[in-house]
């Protein structure tokens, strides 16, 4: 078995170390996550999406390890299986991304119809408190007619600051206060379409790290193959002998009548 190409060992190396690291992060990630998703009861919604975060990270930062390990002792069964996880890795990563580039091309049509509501203050709480936090993270007011959506049942979340940024529309609207009306500063953009824009925005960054991180692992596959190919090509060793009386080969044999040694010729 012939040793490895040492700066082969060491590009390697460095790029097993680093999916390590990822590795460990995506499963501390996933881990945050799915205390989140317990708190809030909905991790029987995301259950699919916490289990494949929770595997890509496992395997991730297992494969690179065994990988680290196999180049260091030099052992080609951990080469070998090191590479053949990163593959499956690889290819589960470009499923994903496939699906969710596919998804991605939907965010407006699923946006729509999920938020098909003409009078939000009828809404079941837990979808007025989905709105409202839109309304708080996007300022914005209402998601497809402003604050008209309310129907005079005015939210906090709609109200401007009394000093909005100067990229902030606000326009004055008249809300129900129990018996009596009042005049406020609301939000004037609609939600909709920047829900729409957030959540594409969303999926573009979505998908380029998975695709950054399908591109590491596959480089890490592409090299554990090469250092495998490496080590099992047989080391060749040259010797070289000198024969005064070469017998049985092809070289033409020279006498001089008066020595008797021999000079040979190739």
């Amino acid at each position: 078995m012939a040793p490895p190409n040492t700066c082969l060992k060491r590009a390697f190396s460095t790029l097993d170390v680093v999916l390590t690291i990822l590795g460990a992060f995506i499963l501390a990630f996933a881990l945050f996550q799915h205390g989140v998703l317990h708190n809030e009861q909905k991790v029987e919604e995301f259950h699919v999406v916490v289990i494949s975060v929770y595997a890509i990270g496992a395997a991730i930062a297992a494969g690179a390890t065994l990988g680290l390990y196999g180049v260091r002792k030099e052992k080609q069964w951990a080469l070998i299986a090191s590479s053949s996880g990163m593959l499956i890795v690889s290819l589960f990563l470009l499923l994903i991304s496939i699906a969710t580039a596919i998804e991605a091309n939907k965010v407006e049509q699923y946006i729509e119809e999920s938020y098909k509501l003409d009078r939000l203050h009828e809404a079941s709480e837990e979808r007025q408190h989905d709105v409202e936090e839109w309304q708080t993270m996007l300022q914005c007011c209402g998601l497809h007619n402003g604050f008209h959506d309310w129907h005079g049942h005015h939210p906090e979340s709609c109200l401007c600051p009394e000093k909005p940024d100067s990229s902030i529309t606000c326009v004055t609207a008249t809300f129900l206060n129990g018996t009596a009306t009042i005049e406020e500063q609301v939000y004037e953009q609609t939600c909709v379409p920047l829900m729409v824009g957030f959540m594409r925005r969303a999926f573009n960054v979505f998908l380029t790290l998975l695709f950054g991180l399908c591109i590491l692992v596959v480089a890490a596959t592409t090299l554990t193959i090469a250092l495998l190919y490496q080590m099992r090509k047989k080391e060749v060793n040259t010797s070289v002998v000198f024969k005064l009386t070469p017998s049985g080969s092809t070289y033409a044999q020279f006498a001089n009548a008066n020595s008797d040694q021999h000079y040979l010729l190739s």
